[in-house]
């Protein structure tokens, strides 16, 4: 249940912001998610859009951009994304993993482990009382 520490700190993070620029509400929060942090996206969305509700930004979408797994091969230099499970699942790197070009087992994980806030969409009072 580690997605609701991390929507925890998503929402942190997002508020924080918000309130510094003075918004009445999160109305969007796009975050990337690198493949191997193994969250569940539909967990992840129900604890941000929870937190949300709970301190006044009820509706908050939150869109998630996936991140592939890259390895980088240290024996001929190839980089290239793991190829996603068929499930869209969580990935895993798996010991014996072989580099798909000279088949060598010296690889390094080289991305797919980010977590990171991208954008947040938010609603603010203009100075005419308007709404943007």
């Amino acid at each position: 249940m580690h997605e609701f520490s991390i929507a925890s700190e998503i929402w942190r993070s997002v508020s924080q912001a918000a309130a510094e620029h003075k918004a009445r509400r999160v109305r969007s929060i796009t975050v990337e998610v690198g493949a191997l942090n193994l969250i569940e996206d539909e967990q992840l969305r129900f604890w941000v859009q929870a937190l949300a509700e709970r301190e006044g930004s009820p509706d908050v979408e939150l869109k998630i951009t996936h991140i592939p797994a890259r390895i980088v091969c240290r024996s001929c230099g190839e980089r290239g994304d793991i190829a996603p499970s068929a499930s869209s699942q969580p990935q895993f790197i798996r010991p014996g993993m072989s580099c798909p070009a000279c088949a060598s087992i010296n690889v390094e994980v080289g991305g797919g482990r980010e977590l990171r806030v991208a954008t947040a969409e938010i609603e603010t009072e203009g100075k005419d009382g308007s709404n943007s």
